[in-house]
């Protein structure tokens, strides 16, 4: 118990680190992926599974390659997905139980044979969510670890191997023909009682494949420790006894067909590791460009001599969020206070709006010697990788369109050829919100 929520603390804190260090979300997700409190998804399923069921205790003596130990039972359990990461599951498990013993004490080669009900709430924890990356692994896995507490009503017998006579405690030296039994009447041994019950505690583990909306299919091992040392009719031993149970099982996600189930969603950064809304650490990167641009903006700013760049922006781009930034011949430049103010806006409008685009359209002089479609990309990845590796934009999200020396703009009458030139040297950065 103490390894596992030992083990759960270090997922926890290794993720906040993580998280720490993480400066942009990558990932392009669609709509229906990304979670929100404000969306619906399907947050029920009913699971069914079958599996074997392995005892530990006073007198069992498993061997790994021993099949003697093994029974088989199925299992079922309702579960509601409250945040992607957690989970509460209502399981119930049915099986047989068995363990023999080879020359226990003065009995000689015993066995107990029996059945088991367990019933127990849990709370899964899904492990792939506490990641730098909160989501589905490849949008098909899902890991997760399971604590819960619940009961056993169980009854069993204890036999002799030889003659599968029912020992009794007289057997033991002990004043009293009582047979050593549980769930059954002590001098009836055959005449079943009510079932006796246990504490149990199961902690387990296992990983989870999506089929597709409607199925997945799932392989899950847990422990489940009994505070009872009687599942064997045997009170001498130094620990309680308890059962291993792993189960193949399919599970049925209850809700609109075409809708995500809550835990096959990503966790984005406007959320808690419950789903709770919370600070978007992005924000503090916002914060940091705006105060940049703050101070740049106290600086003298270098006036421009150009043409009227804004005229005709919404008939070319059909957006008005356009900002423009000239270039020298040959796609050189130095970028000046005005420069970076004009992309660190661009960068705080894209942190703002994930999943926006920002697209630079690259120009050049007509009469420019050289390639002149690769002189317009030159510049258009020169504002790129500053935006990128100065500001922490997303490059994914950043598109480079060269245009050559298609200029869109006209030039002002009696407007001289330097300031034409200079004005078609330029990349006019457009922000496209979706």
């Amino acid at each position: 118990m103490r390894f596992f929520v030992t083990i759960l603390s270090l997922l926890a804190g290794l993720s906040s680190s993580l998280g720490q260090f993480r400066q942009t979300d990558r990932r392009i997700l669609e709509e229906d992926m990304r979670f929100s409190a404000e969306k619906s998804f399907n947050t029920w399923s009913i699971n069914l599974g079958y599996g074997p069921l392995i005892m530990y205790s006073d007198i069992s003596n498993f061997k790994v390659l021993s099949g003697s130990a093994l029974r088989f039972g199925p299992t079922v359990y309702v579960s509601k997905q409250l945040a992607p990461a957690l989970a509460i599951d209502l399981q119930y498990i049915g099986s047989e139980m068995y363990g023999k013993a080879d020359g226990y004490e003065s009995l000689g080669d015993i066995y107990f044979k029996g059945n088991i009900n367990d019933i127990s709430l849990n709370g899964s924890f899904f492990i792939n969510q506490l990641r730098e990356y909160p989501g589905p692994v490849n949008d098909r896995w899902n890991f997760f670890v399971k604590l819960g507490v619940g009961i056993n009503l169980f009854r069993s017998r204890l036999y002799f191997v030889e003659n599968d006579a029912i020992v009794r405690e007289d057997d033991l030296n002990m004043p009293s023909e009582r047979y050593m039994v549980s769930g059954y009447d002590p001098y009836d041994p055959l005449t079943k009682t009510a079932p006796e019950l246990a504490i149990m505690v199961p902690v387990g583990f296992g990983a989870m494949y999506r089929i597709n909306n409607r199925v997945d299919l799932s392989l899950e091992s847990s422990m489940r420790f009994s505070a009872s040392d009687n599942l064997d009719n045997i009170l001498t031993g130094s620990t309680n006894d308890r059962y291993f149970h792993t189960a193949l099982s399919f599970s049925y996600k209850i809700g609109k067909k075409n809708r995500r189930h809550t835990r096959w969603t990503y966790r984005g950064y406007g959320f808690s590791l419950f789903g709770r809304q919370r600070k978007d650490p992005l924000q503090d990167e916002v914060s940091r460009l705006e105060e940049e641009i703050a101070k740049l903006e106290i600086r003298p700013v270098i006036l421009r001599d150009s043409v009227v760049v804004n005229e005709l922006l919404t008939t070319i781009y059909e957006s008005v969020r356009v900002r423009n930034i000239f270039f020298e011949r040959g796609a050189s430049i130095e970028f000046d206070t005005e420069d970076q103010v004009l992309m660190a806006e661009t960068v705080v409008e894209m942190k703002l709006n994930p999943g926006s685009y920002v697209d630079l359209y690259g120009y050049v002089y007509a009469g420019d010697e050289g390639d002149q479609m690769e002189l317009s990309r030159i510049q258009c990845e020169k504002i790129k990788d500053f935006m990128v590796n100065e500001m922490g934009a997303n490059a994914a999200f950043i598109r480079v369109k060269p245009c050559g020396s298609k200029d869109v703009f006209k030039a002002k009458p009696n407007t001289n050829n330097s300031t034409v030139q200079r004005s078609s040297r330029r990349v006019d950065i457009v922000f496209r919100k979706l």
